[in-house]
């Protein structure tokens, strides 16, 4: 019986270490392709393609809508929790408005790189 609790801990422990590793090579993957979006965005998005890393592709066009939904929740828990009443002002309004125009602005250059570099590489083939 100990064996098993012990190889059960052990094979739990392997996969857990591995989830860790993933995640780290995710998130440095992910990084880099956020900068490179901004110094070269197209050598980044024909990059993405040719690996076909779906889950990069999610990222990279997810990050706008990340960012807008933290803003979200900043402003949520702020209202809440700091001024006790769900009442916005003029400042909260305004930079909820000028987040959500960018980060639209921020999906649609990012959407348009991925649209050119996939016809891009289907001319090309």
């Amino acid at each position: 019986m100990k064996k098993k609790i012990y190889e059960f801990k052990r094979s739990v422990r392997k996969i857990l270490k591995i989830i860790f590793l993933l995640g780290l090579r995710e998130i440095y993957c992910w990084l880099k392709n956020i900068y490179g979006m901004i110094e070269h965005p197209s050598l980044t998005v024909s990059r993405i393609k040719k690996r076909e890393d779906l889950s990069q592709e999610i990222l990279v066009l997810g990050l706008p809508w990340f960012l807008w939904l933290g803003w979200g929740i900043v402003l949520a828990v702020s209202r809440i929790f700091i001024f006790g009443r769900w009442q916005f002002g003029w400042l909260a309004k305004t930079s909820f408005w000028g987040v959500s125009f960018l980060s639209l602005f921020c999906f649609l250059v990012f959407l348009y790189f991925f649209y050119e570099g996939g016809r891009r590489r289907r001319w090309n083939e």
